[in-house]
């Protein structure tokens, strides 16, 4: 078999629909399709196998989280490659088929990804630059905002180039990305301590270290939605709490696992620093403005930030 397509859902059964309904569209290689349902409300996963009877559907009890629930497809997967697929994308004339070709061309790709499209069919950017202490110095001081063209500043999301041409990047985002089978297996598939987000910034992180390459490929597209499963909660306050803290949790664990403590504990100043004073900003223009204070994310991640030093959080 050519190609695994895992997709992992929660909550999003119109998208999912969608998704499914364009892979078997737009795919004739020899593929299987991989449905992992993280304990969704919705039925989506009732609606997934009746729509498509063939797919391998494994439902959870509870929501395991991104990284661990791919993984449970990739154990039963029997492709060659396995390609990580999010629910709210569709794809677009033949991109699977055309990365499948790319891959068995390169034998040197570890994983390949293919250009993200807006629903517009604007450039919706997926390429990225490892994370460093640079790079979210440069965030924060929204350096990209104003240099967005700078090889130097715009390296979060490489918006210094066009995206118009194939080339090694250091990770693409994981809401489309092929993986070669060996390569997921001598890795030993993703780091389920990540929770969700930055997971596929160290897998691609470790296929660098093992001299493996990923590669973006233009010529294969795809539109991604973005975010539906996270907007899929029902309360602001709640989304904001948990998809913020998964964020940096998962931030905070890249930067130890893979640059050491030291590394980390800068971030976590920085991220005290800057939120500290965001937090202070908006404080301030609440009581300027009379307004009734809201949960902020400056202060989770303040308070995130905090923890480390066991320091009280901000209330």
């Amino acid at each position: 078999m050519d190609v695994s397509v895992v997709i992992v859902s929660y909550n999003v059964s119109k998208l999912l629909k969608e998704c499914l309904a364009s892979v078997k569209k737009e795919t004739s290689c020899d593929y299987e399709i991989i449905v992992i349902d993280n304990h969704s409300s919705d039925s989506s996963a009732e609606m997934a196998k009746a729509l498509l009877p063939e797919i391998i559907l494994i439902k959870n009890a509870v929501n395991v989280g991104f990284a661990r629930a791919n993984n449970q497809g990739f154990r039963v997967a029997r492709g060659r490659n396995v390609f990580m697929l999010n629910p709210d994308t569709r794809v677009l004339d033949g991109a699977i088929d055309r990365l499948l070709r790319f891959m068995d061309a390169h034998t040197d790709a570890g994983a390949c990804g293919p250009k993200n499209l807006n629903p517009d069919f604007s450039l919706q950017y997926n390429c990225h630059h490892f994370l460093s202490l640079f790079i979210v110095l440069a965030e924060f001081l929204q350096l990209r905002r104003f240099f967005p063209r700078s090889r130097l500043f715009g390296r979060e999301q490489m918006t210094y180039w066009d995206y118009d041409e194939v080339r090694p990047v250091d990770y693409i985002t994981g809401c489309s990305l092929m993986i070669r089978r060996n390569a997921l297996e001598k890795l030993g598939y993703l780091d389920e301590r990540y929770f969700m987000y930055s997971e596929e910034a160290d897998f691609c992180y470790q296929l660098k270290k093992h001299n493996l390459k990923t590669f973006f490929y233009p010529e294969a597209c795809i539109i991604h939605y973005g975010g539906q499963s996270s907007l899929a909660q029902n309360s602001l306050r709640v989304h904001s709490r948990t998809i913020t803290k998964h964020e940096f949790e998962s931030r905070y664990y890249f930067f130890r696992k893979n640059y050491g403590r030291s590394h980390e504990f800068t971030l976590r100043i920085l991220d005290i620093l800057y939120f500290g004073l965001s937090l202070l900003k908006n404080k301030l223009l609440f009581l300027k403005k009379g307004r009734q204070e809201r949960i902020t994310v400056a202060e989770i991640a303040l308070d995130l930030a905090l923890d480390f030093f066991k320091l009280p959080a901000v209330r």
